[in-house]
C-alpha cells in the first residue's frame, strides 16, 4: 500500500473563503467593532527585537494570563494558534478513532478530524439532544460538542452537556466543548464549560480570541483541561506555534480591565436580536441564535440567488446547503449600519430589484 498520497485526503479540500473586497462581509464571523484596545497596544510597542528572537515554547504569557483570569491552574492551559490550532493538537494527540457530533456542525471540525485521521459520525441535532447516548456511542472516541452551533448559533443545555460527559467518562472517550463564541450566549461570571472540563479527565474546552477579542488576524487560542490532557495537547502542538506578539496581545486582551469587551458583547447581543426579530417580521425562520451571527433559513432553491443579490447590494452572507436541519445563509451580527445594509438587500432581493 502507498503511503502517499493519503486515501482518507482525498475526500479534503482546501479551506478557500471568499476574501474579496465587498462593502459589508458578514461572511467569517469576525468581531465588527475591530481588535480589543489592549492588543492593539500592545502591538503598536512591539519592536524589532521581539520580531527576530523565539517566543516562549507554550505561549507562556497568554497560559499566564488565562490561569489569573479564570483561576485555574497553570498547568490545566493549552495555547495555540487560534481555536483551531488548538483543536488540532487535541485531535492529533488522540489515536485515530470516530469522532462524533452534532449535525449540523461548524464545517472545519469534520476536516480536522480528517486530517488527524479520525472517521466523522454525524447525528442529527434532535436525536442527539432527545438521547445523549445515541451521540455518545459506547466505544471510545472523540465527541465534539461545538456550543453555540455553527452555523444555527442554537446553544447545547448545560444540563444535557452535563449528561454528555458522564457518559463519555464512563466510556473512556474525549469530551471537546468548543465555545469559540461562548461569550456571546454566557454571563461573564458564567464557568460551566471550564469547572466541566477540569472536572474531567478527559474534557476539553477549547476557546479563541478570534471572536469576542477581535483577534482573529492574531490567531490566539486556548483551551482548558485536566493537567494531563493539557500535557498531551501540548505535546501533540509542539514548541513555538504561537509568535511572541500574539501570546502578548492575547495576554493584554483577556488581562484587561477595559469595558470594551462588555460594551462589545453587549452592542452585539442587542443587535443580534433586533436583527431577528427585524427578519422574522419579513418573514424569514430564524433560529434564536446564542453566537454573533444568525441564521437565516431558505430553501435550497432560493439559497445561491439570495446570496448573489446580497453580495449585489455589496453584502457578504455565507450560504450552507446540504445540512440535516436544511438550508440557509449565515450572516455575522455586528454594528447596525451592515446590519441595515443586509436588511436593504434582502427587501431588494424579495423585490427583484438586485
Amino acid at each position: 500500500m502507498a503511503c502517499y498520497p493519503r486515501e482518507d485526503f482525498r475526500l479534503l479540500a482546501r479551506y478557500l473563503p471568499d476574501r474579496s473586497p465587498v462593502a459589508a462581509d458578514l461572511s467569517d464571523n469576525r468581531n465588527l467593532w475591530g481588535a480589543h484596545p489592549a492588543a492593539v497596544k500592545v502591538l503598536a510597542a512591539f519592536g524589532a527585537s521581539g520580531l527576530a528572537e523565539y517566543p516562549e515554547a507554550y505561549g507562556d504569557r497568554l497560559a499566564e494570563a488565562v490561569s489569573a483570569k479564570l483561576r485555574v491552574p497553570g498547568n490545566c492551559v493549552a495555547t495555540g494558534v487560534g481555536g483551531t490550532g488548538v483543536l488540532d493538537a487535541l485531535m492529533r494527540a488522540v489515536a485515530p478513532t470516530t469522532f462524533r457530533f452534532l449535525e449540523p456542525v461548524w464545517p472545519a471540525a469534520t476536516m480536522l478530524a480528517r486530517m488527524n485521521g479520525h472517521q466523522p459520525v454525524p447525528t442529527a441535532w434532535e436525536s442527539g439532544l432527545a438521547e445523549p447516548a445515541r451521540l455518545v456511542g459506547d466505544t471510545p472516541c472523540i465527541v465534539f460538542l461545538a456550543n453555540p452551533a455553527n452555523p444555527t448559533g442554537l446553544a447545547l443545555p448545560d444540563p444535557w452537556i452535563r449528561a454528555v460527559q458522564q457518559l463519555t467518562e464512563k466510556v473512556g472517550s474525549v469530551l471537546i466543548i468548543d465555545e469559540a463564541y461562548g461569550e456571546y450566549g454566557r454571563g461573564v461570571d458564567d464557568r460551566t464549560p471550564i469547572d466541566l472540563a477540569l472536572k474531567g479527565e478527559r474534557t476539553f474546552c477549547a476557546k479563541t480570541l478570534s471572536k469576542a477579542y477581535g483577534l482573529a488576524g492574531m490567531r490566539v487560542g486556548y483551551g482548558v483541561g485536566s493537567p494531563a490532557l493539557v500535557l498531551e495537547v501540548d505535546k501533540a502542538r509542539g514548541p513555538f506555534a504561537l509568535s511572541g506578539v500574539a501570546s502578548a496581545a492575547g495576554a493584554a486582551a483577556v488581562s484587561s480591565d477595559s469595558l470594551w469587551l462588555s460594551r462589545t458583547l453587549a452592542e452585539a447581543r442587542e443587535n443580534r436580536s433586533r436583527l431577528t426579530d427585524s427578519l422574522r417580521r419579513r418573514g424569514f425562520s430564524v433560529p434564536t441564535s446564542a453566537a454573533n451571527f444568525v441564521f437565516i433559513e431558505l430553501p435550497a432553491a432560493k439559497l445561491e440567488p439570495t446570496a448573489r443579490g446580497l453580495e449585489r447590494c455589496g453584502v457578504r452572507v455565507r450560504p450552507f446547503r446540504g445540512l440535516a436541519s436544511g438550508t440557509g445563509l449565515r450572516a455575522t451580527v455586528g454594528p447596525w449600519d451592515p446590519m441595515r445594509q443586509l436588511l436593504g438587500g434582502l427587501d431588494r432581493v424579495g423585490a427583484g430589484r438586485s
